[in-house]
């Protein structure tokens, strides 16, 4: 049935863009005008493909005026972590960049290697406005700054007013797609995928696309996860009742993503949550101070105090790994999905034989 399973991998970029003419018209007409001191803001809820169309929207800019270009995921990220990043993401930049150089050290490096336009996408950036990055950037010449975020207002309103203008005028909004767009997008999909395009209906994909909410990324696992059964059941296309068999692996699958984008700290608490399936904030604290040295052991972040942790359980249940209930200081966590498995291993617990 498959013929080319990473048509359905998140970070597949092999595939036309639908339906965003007039969104790439208007970055170009931003990018083309920007200054140095100009930012573009793109926004969007989760899964209408917001890194797809700025991936796709820098190539056709890079093909016809020849910038450079470095795209960054920025959540979990310091300020330093993203000149760092953008360092070592520069044509003329070294390979690596190590965790202890100075920051000015960092800045005289970034505007010897800069020497053309520049093209910076600061990708999962809603937590941005917390670090100086942003000011960074724009106080580069040559450096235009992309920033993906979720909520306009939102992120706006904790950015320092002296680098909000431009991003409040510079401003891109990616809509959930209409059905008929998605169920065009999905059967694009399941073309380059799939090994004859009779595997699914137009009938099939159009209440897919319905039932996703015009959301590209979850019709698109809904697809994968319907293929998978069909598979399984010997099924030579896909049959209705596929479709919701395969909704809860598609779920389950968009779990497991979501965890692997994540960074190492927000790792480290989904573990802890995970090994307890449900704990409270009380025995979480406790649990990650008795660890942290360990589990930190040789890798570049270091542990985080409980105010810090707090603020990483968000992101962990907008991504549907936990759920919590209770005030923030008297809170219960659990996990969503127990088959979704931690990234990292956990030194045993002292209570553990």
């Amino acid at each position: 049935m498959f013929a080319d399973p990473r048509v359905f991998d998140d970070n597949f970029d092999k595939v036309e863009l639908l339906y965003r003419e007039g969104e790439m018209q208007d970055l170009f007409q931003q990018l083309t005008g920007a200054t140095s001191s100009d930012g573009i803001l793109i926004t969007g809820s989760s899964g209408v493909g917001k890194s797809l169309f700025a991936s796709k929207a820098l190539d056709r800019y890079q093909t016809r005026f020849g910038a450079d270009r470095v795209h960054i995921k920025a959540l979990g990220k310091t300020g330093p972590g993203i000149l760092r990043a953008t360092l070592e993401g520069l044509p003329n930049g070294p390979a690596g960049v190590a965790k202890s150089t100075p920051t000015d050290k960092v800045r005289r490096q970034l505007r010897e290697a800069i020497d053309r336009k520049t093209v910076v996408v600061l990708d999962e950036g809603d937590d941005l406005p917390a670090t100086n990055a942003v000011g960074e950037l724009l106080a580069l010449e040559d450096v235009t700054a992309i920033v993906i975020a979720h909520e306009k207002q939102k992120w706006l309103s904790r950015l320092n007013v002296d680098n909000g203008h431009s991003f409040d005028r510079n401003h891109i909004a990616l809509e959930r797609y209409r059905v008929p767009e998605l169920a065009d997008i999905l059967e694009r999909r399941a073309r380059q995928g799939f090994h004859t395009g009779e595997v699914v209906t137009s009938e099939q994909l159009r209440w897919l696309a319905d039932a996703v909410a015009g959301v590209a990324r979850d019709g698109i696992q809904r697809l994968w996860g319907a293929a998978h059964v069909a598979r399984e059941q010997g099924h030579l296309r896909i049959h209705d009742e596929d479709i919701e068999a395969g909704k809860e692996r598609a779920e389950h699958r968009i779990r497991k993503l979501n965890l692997q984008s994540l960074p190492f700290h927000h790792q480290v608490l989904y573990a802890i949550i995970h090994e307890a399936g449900e704990i409270s904030g009380e025995a979480l604290h406790d649990r990650y101070d008795t660890i942290a040295e360990e589990v930190y052991h040789g890798v570049a972040p270091t542990s985080i105090g409980k105010r810090a942790r707090r603020g990483k359980f968000k992101k962990l249940e907008e991504y549907n790994l936990i759920g919590y209930e209770g005030p923030t200081r008297d809170r219960t966590y659990r996990v969503i999905d127990g088959d979704v498995e931690p990234q990292l291993e956990l030194p045993v617990a002292a209570t553990q034989s």
